[in-house]
Formats: structure tokens, sequence, C-alpha cells
């Protein structure tokens, strides 16, 4: 699909049911206390009409996923990751930037996702891009910590940012530390209807 500025040699596309066991043992790797099961993503990629998946791909293999699912008029960030040994290269921001096109081509208004009080660096990443924080969920997480969450409206968004999306290749997708999970337990399709998003953290 596209290259990854920086990323030597590492390429975002489309997951592919072929891809789900390597990407679920990186999920069990990233996110020990509350990793998806592996049936999971074959349920999330069986619903292509309300959802999108992607990997970033290295040369030595998948380093990188993100999935989105977006029920006019929201779209709702479900999962990011980059692996470790792969941060500080913009995988995590281009994998985002893709999430946000994509849910701007299926309509939507708002763009909302998850993400761990405690992670600092993911919320700077998501304010780059226009994100802000309205809504608290408290000890949303298994161990305790509170997810934030955060909204970008879609409207005009390509002017408003326009430092994030054409900043110099090399800062133009700062990466994301950590994804922004959603709690398993808590996967419902129809959590965009409440005053906060659907499920998912990442990276």
């Amino acid at each position: 699909m596209s290259g990854v500025p920086g990323g030597a040699g590492v390429t975002v596309r489309d997951m592919l049911p072929a891809d789900i066991p390597a990407v679920h043992e990186l999920e069990v790797r990233l996110f020990p206390v509350d990793a998806w099961p592996l049936h999971m993503f074959v349920d999330e990629l069986a619903q292509p009409e309300t959802r999108r998946y992607l990997i970033a791909e290295a040369p030595e293999g998948i380093v990188g996923y993100a999935g989105l699912m977006c029920v006019e008029p929201i779209a709702d960030v479900q999962t990011i990751a980059v692996v470790p040994e792969y941060e500080g290269r913009g995988i995590g921001s281009a994998l985002l930037r893709e999430l946000i096109d994509e849910g701007r081509r299926r309509g939507a208004a708002d763009v909302l996702l998850e993400v761990r009080a405690d992670n600092p660096r993911a919320q700077q990443l998501y304010r780059r891009f226009g994100f802000e924080q309205i809504h608290v969920r408290r000890k949303y997480y298994r161990d305790g910590v509170d997810a934030l969450i955060m909204r970008l409206q879609l409207e005009d968004v390509l002017a408003v940012h326009e430092d994030v999306i054409h900043a110099d290749p090399v800062q133009q997708h700062p990466v994301q530390p950590e994804p922004v999970r959603p709690d398993p337990r808590q996967h419902d399709p129809r959590r965009s209807g409440e005053t906060t998003p659907t499920k998912a953290d990442q990276q």
C-alpha cells in the first residue's frame, strides 16, 4: 500500500486472514494482561463493511498493526500497536494517519479512541494529530488504569493540522510508543453510541 517515511523498508498494507496468527503472537507479547483472543481478530476481519485492519511490514515480518471500526457518523480506533524494536520510525503515526483517512472515506464526522492515562507519549501523538480529550473512563484497563477518551473532528482536519500531514518526512509521523488498548471483555461495536467511543488502545 505505502511506505513509511524513515521506516527503512517498512510498508503499510491491509491485514489478511493469513496474517492473524503472527498478529496475535505480537498481541500476546505486547499486551500480556489484556490481549485480544485470536478469534477476535478473525471476527473483526470478517466485517469489512464496518472494519478495516492494517499491518506494518518490514523485511523481518510484521512490526505493527492497527484497526478501525466505522459506524457512521463515528469511526473508532480499535487498536494500534508497534513492536518496541521499531518505535521511533514513524510507524505508529503512519498507521494512525491511514485510519483517519479511512474514517474520512467512510463518511465519519469524528474519530474516537481510548488511551491509557499513564501513556503520555501516546497522548502527545494523538494531540499532534488533533485529538482532544473528551472523557475519562475510570479503571477501564484490567490493571486499574484509567482510559482517556479522545476525539478528532474530521471537518477541515487536513487544513487545520497541515503541520502533521505535511511536515518534513522524518518528523512527519512521530511514532506512537504504546497502543491504545480496548478491554476485550468490552468489545462492543455499539459502544460508540454512548458518550464515549467503542473499544480499543494501542501503541
